[in-house]
């Protein structure tokens, strides 16, 4: 029941919803803080960061890699 009511008012599910605000917050961090791909895991709560690169190119088109590069 929840879960439909906050896809009702959200758009989307709860754990779509928490995965794609950790995802933002590693993204700020790569960009700004300038932490590595595995910090930036962690601070997704990604314990590898192999699958935590795979969610990032999905999300955001390119590698994180690249978002560091940035800085």
């Amino acid at each position: 029941m929840l879960q439909r009511q906050f896809r009702a008012v959200f758009g989307t599910t709860v754990f779509a919803y928490l995965r794609e605000c950790r995802l933002l917050r590693a993204r700020r961090a790569l960009e700004h803080d300038g932490v590595t791909v595995g910090q930036a895991a962690m601070v997704a709560g990604y314990t590898s960061a192999a699958n935590f690169a795979t969610a990032y190119k999905r999300r955001f088109w390119h590698a994180p890699k690249l978002a560091r590069s940035r800085v």
